[in-house]
């Protein structure tokens, strides 16, 4: 087995549409969060109520800011990737279940440069689950820039 490589950066390329979906989906959970926590200190009768109504509000608009940042650095990401990357086919070298509560796998993919680096992607998406019940002999498709040495399994559509 080849050495693993972290001196490449991996990326989550992302379309257009995509991040602006999540950050459609965002602003109700952060809005349904801050309206609910100013609205339970103004009409929750006890103190335990008050609390436990804060909390699930804050949870509510930490996943919405969380969801629009997100959104923003994998689309930023994809927008410095796409003019000076290359999509190519990363063969999949070694998979290995990392199931927990969904089925996960940690993919070792070989890069196809000069010395062919392994990186390691960890991922539930449904291309990369069927690339490791293929395994071997299977590819997922990617986008790398080796000038920078980044890269990134392709899930979905990243074209504008």
């Amino acid at each position: 087995m080849q050495d693993v490589h972290p001196e490449w950066t991996q990326v989550d390329p992302i379309g257009h549409r995509a991040a602006v979906g999540m950050r459609v989906a965002a602003v109700p959970l952060t809005l349904i969060g801050i309206i609910g926590g100013v609205l339970s200190l103004r009409l929750a009768p006890e103190w335990w109520a008050v609390a436990g109504a804060l909390l699930a509000c804050a949870f509510a608009a930490l996943v919405g800011v969380s969801l629009w940042v997100n959104a923003v650095a994998r689309e930023k990401a994809t927008a410095e990737l796409r003019p000076t990357g290359r999509r190519v086919s990363l063969r999949v070298v070694l998979a290995e279940d990392i199931t927990d509560e969904m089925e996960t796998f940690r993919l070792h993919l070989k890069l196809p440069i000069e010395g062919g680096p392994v990186v390691q992607h960890a991922c539930s998406a449904q291309r990369c689950t069927d690339a490791a019940h293929a395994f071997p002999g299977s590819e997922l498709p990617a986008m790398i820039d080796e000038s920078r040495r980044v890269w990134g399994v392709i899930h979905g559509p990243i074209d504008r």
